[in-house]
Parts: C-alpha cells; sequence; structure tokens
C-alpha cells in the first residue's frame, strides 16, 4: 500500500470525512468530500455565451466581440457564486485535497454533455494552465493538469504542455480590479517550443479551474495564437 494511502486511511479513521456541503459523515469509499445528494444540488450553466458581453450564441464569443479577445469562447460549467462548488474549488486548490479532481471534473463532463459540446470538441488538444515552479511545489501539484487529464479520458483528446510560466505572478484571486489582473498576469507565458508546437497544432482547450476577470485564460491564449494556433477555447469548472 502507498504511503499517500496509508495516511489518507489513516487519517479517515481519526478524522472521518464530511461532506462540504451537508458536513454528513461520509463513508470511507466516499472519497470525493462531498455526497451525492450535495452533488447533484449544483447548478450548471445553461447555455453557451460570449463571456465579453454575456450574448446567447452557438459557438461562445460573439461576433461584436471577436476582435477584444484571443479566445475564441469561454465554457464554464457552474457558476462560482454557488457555495459548494466554491469551497470544493477552495480545497481542491488550496488544501490540496487531490482526489476533488474527480467530481470537479465530472462537473465539466455533466455540462459538455447537456450544451452537446462534446461532439464538437474534436481535433482538438487539451492544454492546462501552468503553474509557476515554486507555487507547484507548495501545492503539491498543477489543478489544472489534473483537471486536463481526467477530461481527456471522457473526451479521448490528448494533453499537451504547450505553455510554461516565465515569471512568479501575483495570485489573480487576491486582485480585484480588472486592468490590474490583466497587469499582472501579462508575459507570465510563453510557449515551450514554437518552433515544432505551432506547427503541429492549430486547436486548442485551454484547461483551468476558475474564470473571474478570464485575464489569465485570455493572456495564454494571445500566446497560443501568436504561435500560431487558430482556435482556443477556454474551459473552466466555475466563471465568477
Amino acid at each position: 500500500m502507498k504511503l499517500y494511502t496509508i495516511r489518507t486511511f489513516l487519517l479517515d479513521l481519526v478524522f472521518p470525512k464530511r461532506c462540504l456541503g451537508c458536513q454528513k459523515e461520509l463513508k470511507v469509499k466516499d472519497a470525493f468530500f462531498i455526497c451525492g445528494a450535495c452533488f447533484e444540488k449544483i447548478a450548471l450553466n445553461s447555455g453557451i455565451r460570449c463571456h465579453i458581453c454575456g450574448l446567447r450564441n452557438k459557438k461562445g464569443t460573439c461576433r461584436r466581440c471577436r476582435k477584444k479577445t484571443p479566445l475564441t469562447g469561454l465554457f464554464a460549467a457552474g457558476p462560482y457564486q454557488d457555495q459548494i462548488l466554491k469551497e470544493m474549488i477552495h480545497r481542491f486548490k488550496y488544501q490540496s485535497i487531490e482526489s476533488l479532481k474527480k467530481p470537479l471534473a465530472q462537473l465539466i463532463i455533466n455540462y459538455l454533455e447537456k450544451e452537446l459540446l462534446n461532439n464538437k470538441l474534436k481535433n482538438y488538444v487539451l492544454t492546462p494552465i501552468p503553474l509557476s515552479l515554486r507555487r507547484k511545489i507548495n501545492r503539491g501539484f498543477n489543478q489544472s493538469e489534473l483537471l486536463a487529464v481526467e477530461i481527456s479520458k471522457y473526451l479521448n483528446l490528448p494533453v499537451v504542455n504547450l505553455l510554461k510560466r516565465k515569471k512568479f505572478t501575483a495570485p489573480q484571486a487576491d486582485i480585484s480590479d480588472w486592468q490590474k489582473r490583466k497587469e499582472n498576469i501579462s508575459g507570465a507565458f510563453e510557449m515551450i517550443d514554437s518552433k515544432n508546437q505551432s506547427g503541429r497544432y492549430k486547436k486548442v482547450i485551454l484547461v483551468d479551474d476558475v474564470a473571474t476577470s478570464g485575464a489569465t485564460l485570455e493572456e495564454a491564449a494571445r500566446v497560443l495564437k501568436e504561435a500560431g494556433i487558430k482556435e482556443v477555447y477556454g474551459l473552466v469548472v466555475a466563471r465568477g
């Protein structure tokens, strides 16, 4: 038995897991920190909207807003205002509860199925938003990469790390002003291998946990577009 598994088992015995929604004690087999009833209460977003103006359309970014953003569209499974969803993301991201990757990825999958997007996203590759090495070491994993791997199993799309962080930035969640968010994330990413990768891949789905202003996804999409990528969608668990 792996050390991590033994430690988790012993912690469950001493400190039983409780549902993040209703606080009900969970059984040992319920490894995801949320009961089935509370998971079903999380309301998925309805319809596809332009992430800039909110106009409903079939593709994502509306025709009027296409010149304002490098993102072809932004798909978000649920609203960040949902308290259960917000707590799940917070525990996953800041308390390093890795097992939450499965229910969070499942919410994205449920949304894609509901909006009939699973068949439209063919011939794409999934690219997680990269973390700085310092933050990845502190957290123990890149939450976006874990989500991308789970989603790839469903969409049958490859996960390809096209981007890397070239500078350490302050957490976007700590910055409320939209313009300062853009300034903070500006120049944070670069292609890992621009000469080879830009010619090989033409359609990319950027995966992240939360989009608030969309500044992080837009900056990553800008770098990809400049490297020759034709279409770049953002795919997140929640939109703030």
